[in-house]
């Protein structure tokens, strides 16, 4: 099963009332209609409804970034769980610049072989919107690790926040550089640009 219209699915999962309904069959683990994703943690101002976008590394790798560092990324989708940059055929993957101090490792995309960040489409109520449904990406696991662990992202450059995986257990703090834990959210891109339009 596919999953055509992440908007028309969840408008007609959404219900008025105090929460939003959450369907009981489960959302397959691709999504081919093209998204944007966008970064929660209603805790944290400085990053809760920003989006992820994408920066050229060299190599054919993108970064991944809250702005304003990146690109504006309209044109993701989800095969088997990872995440893909269409016009790149990059995906994304865990691993290099390990943290000794908080024990996180880099999220970034690429088209190599590296192991793969694993996620699984979920429907969760939209906290700044309580009645509305929305698809989460939650986070699986680094590919051929222990499952569980989260993403996170950190303070970098420009003002911006860079994605990060942390382990299962994982207590570590950088106090210099914490790492916030995040919800990462589809937004079909038709809906994206909707709301840019009204903002």
């Amino acid at each position: 099963m596919q999953l055509k219209s992440i908007s028309g699915l969840v408008a007609g999962a959404a219900v008025a009332s105090a929460q939003c309904a959450i369907p009981v069959a489960p959302l397959p683990t691709s999504i081919p209609a093209p998204f944007r994703v966008e970064v929660q943690n209603i805790t944290r101002p400085d990053v809760h409804g920003k989006h992820m976008n994408l920066y050229e590394a060299g190599g054919g790798d993108q970064h991944l970034f809250i702005g304003p560092v990146g690109n504006l990324t309209l044109d993701l989708t989800l095969v088997n769980g990872v995440i893909n940059w269409l016009p790149g055929g990059v995906r994304a993957v865990i691993g290099g610049e390990f943290s000794e101090i908080d024990h996180t490792t880099k999220m970034f995309m690429t088209e190599r072989g590296d192991p793969k960040a694993v996620f699984a489409p979920t429907y969760a109520c939209n906290p700044d919107v309580p009645t509305e449904t929305q698809v989460e990406l939650s986070f699986v696991g680094w590919e051929g690790e222990p499952a569980g662990g989260w993403i996170c992202v950190r303070n970098s450059f420009d003002g911006s926040h860079e994605f990060r995986y942390s382990p299962p257990g994982n207590d570590l703090v950088d106090v210099d550089r914490e790492c916030v834990k995040v919800t990462l959210v589809v937004r079909p891109a038709d809906e994206t640009t909707r709301r840019r339009r009204r903002a």
